[in-house]
């Protein structure tokens, strides 16, 4: 009877062979994370300008519902710890101003470091062409009539 001598290196992978391997995954993963960034970074931009659109289209929705106007605000941050904020609300009152008992719609907070902008380098409630200027300075605003349609600049005066 014959005793089988075992054979060295027939089964396994080397040291060496799985150092390589993984140096190889490595190098992928390093190449793949700046894509995945701008990923993530671009769909947290999709979905910021799609909350704003549901603001948008719920004031609209809001005013002819309620043939009252509806507004809605780019609120800019006014400091640390404070971001910018987009306010929707039903103007019962049609003065343009949230007061007590006109129901807020939505109010969607801005993450830090957004900002509306424009390719002319205006931000926040001067980037967006159409807005309604505010009737005591505050931010520019859509204001959407009973009938659906949007306001036309200056209304107020």
């Amino acid at each position: 009877m014959k005793n089988p001598k075992p054979v060295r290196g027939s089964r396994g992978f080397t040291l060496v062979e799985l150092l390589v391997v993984m140096a190889v995954m490595l190098a992928l993963v390093a190449l793949g994370i700046p894509a995945l960034q701008l990923a993530l970074h671009e769909s947290k931009m999709r979905g910021i300008a799609q909350q704003v659109t549901v603001l948008m289209r719920q004031a609209r929705l809001d005013a002819i519902n309620t043939s009252a106007q509806a507004v809605v605000q780019i609120v800019p941050s006014t400091g640390a710890g404070d971001p910018g904020h987009v306010l929707a609300f039903s103007d019962r009152n049609s003065d343009g101003m949230l007061t007590d008992g006109e129901p807020v719609l939505g109010n969607f907070p801005l993450p830090t470091g957004v900002v509306f902008s424009d390719c002319n380098g205006s931000t926040d409630k001067n980037s967006v062409d159409g807005l309604s200027l505010d009737p005591n300075g505050g931010p520019n605003m859509a204001v959407f009539l009973h009938d659906g349609s949007i306001a036309a600049i200056g209304w107020f005066r």
